[in-house]
């Protein structure tokens, strides 16, 4: 199963900075253009000039995005804007958030986690894009060093490691800061060797599926590759380059949220959306609803009850007008295991958007074609604003459903889930 084990870590020293908070930012794919700017204003030590750094017209292949982050590194190292863990050690990491008007907590602990090809103890349950590979591949090769963490998850029923933790949060935290959307981040250095040996025991008995972070892992994978041909065939297989620093949790602890991501269709050519009702009812009971921005949070709570019968969708089409789409009994999807077939996300992919639309799935992944919120307002109003032909509202995948589909050896349609919160990117950075 896993293989884990501590690392020394490189922080920011929170001597030599005015907060923490002015550092930190959402993880490099959830970063638009005019958040990035705001970063790199907010502080100009912003772990956003690493992980994802400008580019400019006059670049070349020595003055780029990922040399002027490998120089802000080394001069960061240099003049103590960072520092370094003196002991291996393991990095407690706790999220309070509210979502839903509860209040929760996440907790994990960050570690290295030996690298090795999907479907033996490491599982993923999204496929990846070849661009954001090669963009994160040529800053590793720049940096050597993982500034973000793969988010993994293991399933541990008897809440083995939770106890453990508990007592150590009782402590206070080595690092903590509230994000831009009130998500509390706190963590903790954890060098006993007890609790070490405890928590890689366990590992050393679960898999990890991998929840967010895919492009990551697999580019530490293709790194770990080039260094290894680099080292020629004395490499041991032990080196910093062998682990990938990674966020483990347990699906049993509380604080697991995996927000529905939404639809929209932006460009669409060739339907009549005032038929499309009648094109649906082959495979869908349809029931009309007058639905607004200031109202779609009851008709979410109908689509929840309607997805526990059958799988449900909200199509939106402007104007008010709503319709409440549940598959009819004996309807499908595509020639899938049955597992992925019946996910709301591929009859969405299967029975709507390609049957019924023409949408094909490989355009499902361009941006201009189809867009994504995991706001269902939003959603709703950029239809109403002309920004939006149609939107489709989703419930969201169970936890529990990702761990099945990613361990049978399947993979999930794109933008299938979206835990919430994001992992902070510059609490800790594994070098390589």
């Amino acid at each position: 199963m896993a293989e884990i084990r501590p690392f020394a870590a490189v922080m920011y020293n929170q001597l030599a900075i005015p907060s923490l908070k002015e550092v930190l930012a959402p993880p490099y794919d959830v970063i638009s253009p005019e958040q990035q700017e705001e970063l790199y204003e907010r502080s100009g030590y912003n772990v956003v000039r690493l992980i994802l750094g400008k580019q400019y017209p006059e670049d070349t292949e020595t003055d780029n995005r990922y040399t002027r982050g490998a120089r802000y590194l080394a001069n960061w190292l240099e003049d103590g804007t960072l520092t370094r863990v003196d002991t291996p050690s393991i990095y407690l990491y706790a999220q309070e958030y509210e979502v839903h008007g509860e209040r929760l907590k996440r907790v994990g602990f960050i570690c290295g986690v030996k690298l090795e090809e999907f479907g033996d103890s490491i599982f993923r349950h999204e496929r990846t894009l070849s661009g954001p590979k090669i963009d994160r591949l040529n800053l590793t090769r720049a940096c050597r060093m993982n500034f973000s963490q793969v988010f993994g998850l293991y399933a541990d029923p008897d809440l083995s490691l939770d106890s453990m933790w508990e007592n150590i949060m009782r402590t206070d935290p080595d690092a903590e800061a509230a994000d831009d959307d009130g998500v509390v981040h706190q963590m903790w250095i954890v060098s006993d060797e007890e609790v070490v040996a405890t928590a890689r025991a366990l590992l050393g008995t679960c898999p990890v599926v991998i929840a967010d972070g895919h492009h990551r892992y697999e580019t530490a994978l293709n790194y770990r590759n080039e260094r290894r041909a680099e080292a020629g065939p004395g490499d041991g297989g032990d080196r910093n380059y062998d682990y990938v620093m990674m966020f483990l949790s347990n699906i049993h602890s509380q604080g697991f949220t995996v927000l529905a991501t939404h639809r929209v269709v932006r460009k669409l050519e060739g339907v009549d959306v005032r038929r499309l009702p009648e094109s649906l009812e082959s495979d869908f009971d349809v029931v009309t609803r007058k639905v607004d921005s200031m109202t779609v949070s009851g008709f979410m709570r109908d689509l929840e009850k309607s997805g526990e019968k059958s799988q449900s969708f909200g199509l939106y089409t402007g104007g008010g007008n709503m319709l409440l789409l549940s598959l009819k009994p004996g309807a499908g999807a595509g020639e899938k295991s049955d597992l992925v077939t019946r996910l709301d996300v591929t009859i969405l992919q299967e029975l709507i958007l390609t049957k019924a639309l023409g949408i094909s799935r490989e355009s499902v992944a361009d941006k201009e074609v189809i867009g994504y919120t995991v706001n269902p307002k939003a959603a709703i109003d950029m239809v109403d604003n002309g920004d939006a032909k149609m939107a489709f509202l989703l419930n969201s995948v169970g936890v529990e459903q990702v761990i099945a589909v990613a361990t049978a050896g399947d993979v999930m349609p794109q933008k299938s889930t979206y835990f919430y919160p994001k992992l902070i990117s510059g609490l800790v950075f594994k070098p390589l």
